[in-house]
Formats: C-alpha cells, sequence, structure tokens
C-alpha cells in the first residue's frame, strides 16, 4: 500500500488549518535505511489567492557511519514550506520552481512526493555516528572508539618531504 498525504483544501475556509500524516517509511518508498515510521506535521495558511503549507517533518534512518564503519541512528528532523498558487485561466506559470500552480478544476493537494524528497534531502553528505568519531586505524582496523592500538602511525606523509626541506 502507498502512503498519501493529500489535503482537500476546498472542505476548509480560509484561515489556519492543523494537519498531521503518520507512515511507515516502507508506505512512503523510502529505502530500507528509512527504519521507523515517518510524521509529518502540516500547517495549512489558505486564503483566496494561495495555499501556504509550513511542513515538519520527522523520521530516523539506520545508516553506517563513514568513519568507523558501525551502524547508528540518525534522527532526521527537517521542516519545508509549499506555496500554491491559484492560477487564472491564461496566467504564465514562469520559472518559478519555489511555486506551484493550481488550476481553478484542482479540489486537493498531494504531498507525498515533497515528503520523499526532503527525507532524502535530510541525509548529510557525510554520515558520522558522532562529531568526534576516531574512525579506524589505518594501520590494524580496529575501531578506535572501541579500544587503542599500538601501531605508530607516522605524523608525515612521505609525499611532502621535498616540499620540508624547502621550508628549512
Amino acid at each position: 500500500m502507498l502512503f498519501r498525504s493529500i489535503i482537500k483544501f476546498t472542505n476548509y475556509l480560509d484561515g489556519i488549518h492543523e494537519f498531521r500524516f503518520d507512515s511507515t517509511a516502507k508506505e512512503l518508498g523510502l529505502p530500507e535505511e528509512f527504519n521507523k515510521g515517518v510524521q509529518v506535521d502540516v500547517v495549512m495558511d489558505k486564503s483566496i489567492h494561495q495555499i501556504v503549507l509550513d511542513c515538519k517533518l520527522n523520521t530516523s534512518a539506520l545508516l553506517n557511519c563513514d568513519r568507523c564503519t558501525e551502524p547508528f541512528d540518525l534522527n532526521i528532523f527537517t521542516e519545508f514550506r509549499l506555496v500554491y498558487l491559484f492560477k487564472s485561466r491564461g496566467d504564465d506559470e514562469g520559472e518559478n520552481l519555489n511555486l506551484i500552480y493550481l488550476s481553478p478544476d484542482d479540489t486537493k493537494i498531494n504531498i507525498t512526493e515533497e515528503v520523499k524528497e526532503y527525507c532524502m534531502l535530510s541525509i548529510p553528505l557525510k554520515l558520522l555516528c558522532k562529531d568526534d568519531c576516531k574512525g579506524l586505524c589505518t594501520i590494524c582496523g580496529i575501531n578506535l572508539n572501541i579500544e587503542t592500538c599500538d601501531c605508530k602511525r607516522e605524523k608525515s606523509n612521505p609525499i611532502w618531504e621535498k616540499l620540508n626541506k624547502l621550508k628549512e
């Protein structure tokens, strides 16, 4: 079953309205790394010319640390805004990617794809289990967060030897 977060805005008068959508990551079509539910709180501000949705997304993902390769849970919380304008016949949509135009025939707003995209975009490029993760020893491969090793690490890289001699 596919999760759908649909708001039938014609059922509401102008003003502020609140919604909550709960789903599993599987229903939303997210990768298996998203291991818990997805919760989206939406505040809809409806007026005669536009609808503004302020969304707060909350979920988590089970990922592997880039330094120590251990799995860890990343709590994901992000906020985003969607702006929908009612378009009259003949209005030019232009190139503004931050606006979504609704035709006079539209009665519903489906934010499922936006929720899915913001889940994916909220994963950082560098995945760290904690900010001060020590990673793995480059010589023996031991996890330096758990134990220490007696490997001798060179402080300088031999590539820079000639430049260090010039510096002296």
